[in-house]
Order: structure tokens, then C-alpha cells, then sequence
């Protein structure tokens, strides 16, 4: 059946070697080359004395740039833990509690949120100017006891406390559902032999969730070290700061390409080996998550507890996940609205900036969408093939190494690659909107294709026989046998990669201009300038589009999932011939 499989293939176009696929791996191999190539020659100047490591050791600004971003990095991964544990299984002790649902729907807000809404939204409650301040002030001028006005809130506090806010969710979305999946005669056996919250977490809950502590500390340490818009926008100066924010500094105020490489390299180095050790340690290989879906259990009330101390403290515990999510969103959007809302609405720039946002997410949508279902094609007919040759199982090697090295490559490095190879050949803000366009393709490709590859062969081996009965080509099966399955999936990845893009950073604030701005780095400049209505009302209105793109990929989902289905046509023909 396997050799009528692969003569059907290729009498219809399935071809042995997928070439399409291993034209984008060479592609990605290729320009990875050439941009590594291009770093180690500006890396080795001519006109500079200095070697690497003297020129490492040189500047103190380096040194102290590396140590900030790994202290920052592990206080916010630690941060998270702390917070993510407890929470996770709070929510799942009391998971049908009211408004728990709309608690677990917000911990996916870290996927939609753009990083420069969350900064403000923070701002809009921890500033001088925010929901805290103002409540404080506002005793103080009804009670004779004069109350002091919150400190500054940048710093490496605003930093660690805005990477609790995007991870510990992530955390939640990875341990709860390990926590819910215990098997429920573990919970009858724990109320059987009466044991205490405390022995219900040592034996049971902490079990369940140990073993992706680790890997997900590597990953969130990953997120935090390579941070950018966040420290950008909260840092507070020179005292905190990333090699992110470093080479930012190096290219568009000193101008010091030199400083810029050594930084690149250092970033891609550093990420690099925690990449590695999060794929090469059994552990960490064997536990990585595979989904973040919850689970909903059938008697969730055997967690529950009668002490009265226990479930004040859950209440605690709930109000502070709802200070941590809900309250920045809402006292930004509150402030937005009563702000200079109608101010920004009738800027020019406003909307210039929202054309260019969403003509770059959307295109970006729809490559990202396009190139990942062809990387998922090439990985099925590559594994089509029973005997493989030595080349072919480079090639798939090559696929699954090559997909994944922009993983590990932040936007802003990726920038920086772009900026050196090119600013000798071309002016590079004339071309800004093309490489903007790439980096958010490249950065969006690696998560896109793993969520998508593995379905995507899953339904092409099951749909085998029905092409082989209706002989269809590969347009028909596209149609009739793989959207109505992989429909909803590819309108997800569209969602998400348009999301994304909407509230990139890391790019544009090497590429823009005056003549070249999105929403993101619009809001940066209002914030930057100190103009905070103006930034919120700009906040605001970038939620309200990411959010409207995320929901038009749901519908794009939808609408491709709705495509006839070939298989169902398939049943119904046999059960009226019998």
C-alpha cells in the first residue's frame, strides 16, 4: 500500500523531494550563515586595534549590561514561581468558584497583550499618576494624617513585576492542568485519611507539578534575559537594562556598530546555551508541554477544604491574581477612555501608524500561515519515505534545526544582523517596512510550525485512502480533506502571529522614522515625552485592534473549517449503498 501511496504521489504532484519546503530550510540555513558571517567580519574591523576580548573587557558598560540582564532575568523567573505555584493551585482547589472561568480565560492574556499595552497599563496603576497614587492622595486630603505618595515605580521593580505579569500566567497555563489531571481516587484517598492542605500539596499537588518547574524557569528565564520593549519602556534609565536594550543604544545613539556586534553575539551565545540545556537535559525533554488546555475534572470538590483560614487565604490568593491581570487592563482602559482618546483619534499620525500595524500583522498572518503549512507538508512526505538515504535524513534534520534557530534569536538581534548587512548596500530606513516584515516572519515561523506539524501529518496519513479512492489532486484534497480539519488550527496561528506583530517593539526601534511608524513605537514616543492621557488613549485603541485581528483569525478558523468535507461525503455514499 506504502508503494501505491508514493506513485500516487507523484503522478499528482506529492513529489519524493518536497522541494518547496527545502527551498525555505535552505533558505533560513542560508541567510542564518550569511548573517553569523557578517557579524564575525564587523565583529574583526580593520581599523579597530582592539581584539574581541580586549574590546570585551574594555567597556564596563558590557559587563555590567550582561549582570543586569541575568539579574533581572532570575529575579523574574523566581518571581513567577512564587506566584504561579500557590495560584495554580488555588484555582484548582476552588475551580468552581464564581468567576473562576473568566480568571482562567485571562491567564491567556500574555498571548494577545502587547508588552507596550501592559507596560502602560501598569503605569496606570503603580505611577505617580495612577489608581494607587490617586486613591492615596485622596485619603490623605480627607484625613488630618498626611499619607506618602507611592516611590518611582521604574526601576528593576516595574521590569520584575511586568515579567510576573506575562509569565506566572503562562506558568498557571501549564500547571494547572497537570494539577487537574490527577487521577481522582488520589483526592478520596487523601480525604480517607484525613490529610491536611499542606499534606494534600506535599503528596499530591507538588508531585504533579515538580517536574515542569525547571523547564519552564529555563524558558521564562530565556523570555526575561532577552527582553526589550519592557525594560525599554520601564527600566528608568542606564541602572537597569538587557543586551537587548544595549545594542538598541549602540545603534541609533552611538552609533558604535562594533559595540552592537559583540553585544549580538553575547545575546545569541547566552540564549543559545539555555536553549540547549532546556532540549538536551532528560528531564527537561521528556516534560516540555505539549499543550496548555485546560482540564476540566469531573468531582474538582474533593480539593476543597472546610477550614475557614484555608479559604480566606484562597480568597487572598484570587484577588491578587485579579489585582496582578485584571486591575492594569482596567484601570488603563479607563483612563483611556476618559482621557485624549478623541485627540489621538484625529492625528494623522494615529493613522498612519495603525495602517502601517496592520498591514505589516496581517501580511505577516498570512506568510507565517502559508509557510508553516508547507514546512509541515515537507515533514510528512519526508516521513513517507521507509528507507530514507543519508541525504534525506539531513533534510529532516536540517527541517526541524533550521525552523527553530530564529527561536533562539531575538527580534531585536535579528534587526541588528539586518542593519550590519545591509546599511552598505541600501538605505535602510527606505526599506524599514520589508525588514520588519521579515523579522516578524522569521520570529513567528518556529511556534507556527510546531503547532501546526504535528495535526497537519496526523490528518494527511489518515486521509491516504480517500485520496487514492477519489484521486484527487492536490487543490481537491487541500479543500475537501485537509481544512476541514486543520481549518480552525490555521486560523489560530493566524490570530496569534497577527497579535503579535501588531504589538512588536523589538524591530521598528531600529528602523523608525519620521516617514515609518506602527503603534507600538508611537506609544513608546507619548510615553517617552511623558504625554500619559495621550499613551493611554493610545494603548487603548492598540488592545482594541490586536484583539479585533486575534478574533478575525478565529473567524478566518472557522470559515476554513466549514469547507466540505470529503470524508463525511465518503460515509454518507457508503451507508446509502448499504
Amino acid at each position: 500500500m506504502a508503494n501505491h501511496s508514493y506513485i500516487y504521489h507523484y503522478a499528482h504532484g506529492f513529489r519524493f523531494l518536497p522541494l518547496s519546503g527545502l527551498v525555505i530550510v535552505g533558505a533560513l540555513c542560508g541567510g542564518f550563515v550569511l548573517a553569523l558571517t557578517a557579524l564575525l567580519q564587523a565583529a574583526a574591523p580593520l581599523d579597530a586595534p582592539q581584539s574581541f576580548y580586549e574590546l570585551l573587557t574594555s567597556d564596563a558598560r558590557i559587563g555590567y549590561a550582561l549582570q543586569s540582564a541575568l539579574f533581572q532575568a532570575a529575579l523574574s523567573t523566581i518571581g513567577s514561581v512564587i506566584v504561579a505555584v500557590p495560584l495554580s493551585v488555588v484555582m484548582a482547589r476552588r475551580y468552581h468558584w464564581f468567576g473562576m472561568t473568566f480568571l482562567r480565560l485571562m491567564t491567556g492574556l500574555a498571548f494577545v497583550i502587547p508588552t507596550t499595552v501592559a507596560a502602560s497599563g501598569l503605569l496606570a496603576v503603580w505611577g505617580r499618576q495612577g489608581v494607587i497614587n490617586s486613591i492615596l492622595m485622596a485619603i490623605s486630603d480627607m484625613t488630618p494624617l498626611p499619607l506618602l505618595e507611592l516611590p518611582s515605580f521604574f526601576g528593576l521593580k516595574a521590569v520584575v513585576l511586568a515579567h510576573i505579569f506575562f509569565n506566572a500566567p503562562l506558568m498557571i497555563r501549564i500547571f494547572l492542568p497537570r494539577i487537574l489531571s490527577v487521577p481522582e481516587n488520589h483526592w478520596r484517598l487523601a480525604r480517607m485519611t484525613g490529610m491536611t492542605p499542606r499534606d494534600q500539596f506535599r503528596y499530591i499537588e507538588w508531585p504533579a507539578i515538580k517536574a515542569m518547574i525547571i523547564p519552564m524557569m529555563v524558558l521564562v528565564f530565556l523570555f526575561c534575559f532577552s527582553s526589550f520593549s519592557l525594560v525599554l519602556m520601564l527600566g528608568g534609565g542606564p541602572a537597569v537594562t538587557t543586551l537587548e536594550v544595549e545594542i538598541y543604544a549602540a545603534i541609533r545613539i552611538a552609533y558604535n556598530f562594533h559595540l552592537a556586534v559583540l553585544l549580538t553575539m553575547m545575546q545569541i551565545a547566552v540564549a543559545v546555551i539555555m536553549l540547549l540545556i532546556m532540549l538536551c537535559h532528560p528531564l527537561m525533554r521528556q516534560t516540555m508541554p505539549q499543550a496548555v488546555t485546560s482540564i476540566k475534572p469531573s468531582s474538582i470538590h474533593i480539593l476543597s477544604s472546610r477550614s475557614k483560614l484555608l479559604k480566606i487565604l484562597d480568597i487572598i490568593c484570587v484577588l491578587f491574581l485579579f489585582s496582578l491581570l485584571i486591575l492594569p487592563i482596567l484601570a488603563l482602559f479607563f483612563k483611556g477612555l476618559t482621557g485624549d482618546l478623541f485627540i489621538v483619534l484625529a492625528e494623522p499620525v494615529f493613522w498612519q501608524a495603525l495602517q502601517n500595524s496592520l498591514t505589516i500583522a496581517l501580511t505577516t498572518a498570512c506568510c507565517v500561515s502559508f509557510l508553516a503549512m508547507m514546512l509541515a507538508e515537507t515533514r510528512y512526505q519526508l516521513g513517507l519515505i521507509n528507507s530514507p538515504t543519508r541525504w534525506q535524513i539531513v533534510a529532516r534534520l536540517l527541517l526541524e534545526s533550521s525552523v527553530m534557530i530564529t527561536l533562539v534569536i531575538p527580534s531585536i538581534v535579528m534587526g541588528t544582523t539586518m542593519f550590519i548587512l545591509l546599511r552598505s548596500y541600501a538605505d535602510i530606513f527606505a526599506i524599514a517596512p520589508y525588514l520588519v516584515l521579515t523579522a516578524n516572519i522569521l520570529m513567528g515561523l518556529p511556534v507556527s510550525y510546531r503547532m501546526l506539524s504535528g495535526k497537519w501529518v496526523l490528518a494527511r496519513q489518515q486521509d491516504q485512502h480517500l485520496r487514492l479512492a477519489y484521486g484527487m489532486n492536490r487543490r481537491t484534497s487541500l479543500r475537501f480533506l485537509i481544512m476541514p480539519v486543520m481549518g480552525r488550527d490555521i486560523g489560530l496561528i493566524f490570530g496569534m502571529v497577527a497579535a503579535m506583530s501588531m504589538g512588536d517593539l523589538g524591530v521598528i526601534a531600529l528602523f523608525s522614522s519620521s516617514d515609518f511608524k506602527t503603534l507600538p513605537w508611537l506609544l513608546y514616543e507619548q510615553a517617552g515625552r511623558y504625554r500619559t492621557d495621550e499613551a493611554s488613549a493610545t494603548a487603548v485603541l492598540l488592545m482594541g485592534v490586536t484583539i479585533m485581528v486575534f478574533i478575525l483569525g478565529s473567524l478566518t478558523g472557522r470559515l476554513l473549517s466549514r469547507a466540505p468535507s470529503m470524508a463525511a461525503t465518503h460515509v454518507i455514499s457508503h451507508h446509502k449503498a448499504g
